[in-house]
């Protein structure tokens, strides 16, 4: 009896040894577990962290293309007005009209991020007439038929010049269609209704406001109120709603100039 009591005892034991290097092996191989998920995490921590320097870096490489853009932007604006000097200030008009449009217009649920580019776009909206004579952009009388063409072809220089840059498609559609009307009757493609991008149906709006209130060789500029008249008569140029909302936030959306005389119509 005492013998069989000790081989129970001798098995139980082994038993129990059993077990215990069961356990010993399961937590070994928990921890190699824990050290691979370890090595894991750490190697994710090392990508993480080479990820966002190279965001970092990227950034800051975009940060450095914008300036320069920028920079590009408002240089290839001087060169125009050094071209045609009536048009001095007109690119920053334009844009400070076109941003404080869509700043005070919230159905028009213009993107933030966008505005930027609205004055970018302005400051290039007629770079294309760099290419065209000033002899024909500063003539006083009225213009040839042929000369017309040289002066609406302006818009496809423009657009052909800036292409091949990093700009954003809002810039490229202002400056291509800055001259379409809602109607279907203006160049450079005959463009109706919302076919026209909503910026450069904003910019039809605001290109002809200023070019009416500014001086040109052919005529001097205008008052707001004779400026708003003209662009009434001539409502088939301009998105309705848009143009609606012009009429009524004027005050709000541009600066008064003090300035005399009225003239029939502007070559804008």
């Amino acid at each position: 009896m005492a013998e069989h009591n000790d081989v129970k005892k001798i098995n139980e034991t082994a038993g129990y040894q059993r077990t215990i290097a069961e356990h010993k092996r399961t937590i070994a191989e928990q921890e190699r577990t824990i050290a691979e998920q370890e090595r894991t995490i750490a190697e994710q921590e090392r990508t993480i962290a080479e990820h966002k320097e190279r965001i970092d870096i990227e950034k800051k490489k975009v940060i450095e293309i914008s300036e320069v853009v920028e920079q590009t932007s408002m240089l290839l604006s001087r060169v125009m007005e050094l071209r045609d000097p009536y048009t001095k200030g007109h690119s920053e008009h334009v844009g400070e009209i076109a941003v404080n449009f869509v700043t005070l217009n919230p159905l028009l649920n213009f993107p933030k991020e966008k505005i930027p580019m609205i004055y970018r776009a302005a400051l290039l909206h007629d770079i294309g007439k760099i290419g065209i004579s000033e002899q024909v952009l500063n003539k006083p009388t009225k213009l040839t038929e042929a000369e017309l063409v040289m002066i609406k072809y302006h818009t496809n220089l423009g657009y052909n010049l800036i292409k091949s840059f990093l700009f954003d498609k809002l810039v490229g559609d202002a400056i291509l269609y800055h001259h379409e009307n809602f109607d279907g009757s203006g160049y450079p493609e005959g463009l109706k209704g919302n076919e026209i991008p909503l910026i450069a149906r904003i910019f039809r709006i605001a290109d002809y406001y200023d070019a009416l209130t500014s001086s040109r060789p052919y005529r001097p500029a205008l008052e707001p109120e004779v400026a708003l008249r003209i662009m009434k008569g001539d409502s088939r140029c301009f998105d309705p709603n848009l143009f609606s909302f012009f009429v009524e936030s004027i005050e709000h959306i541009t600066k008064k100039a003090s300035v005399p005389s009225e003239v029939p119509n502007a070559r804008n």
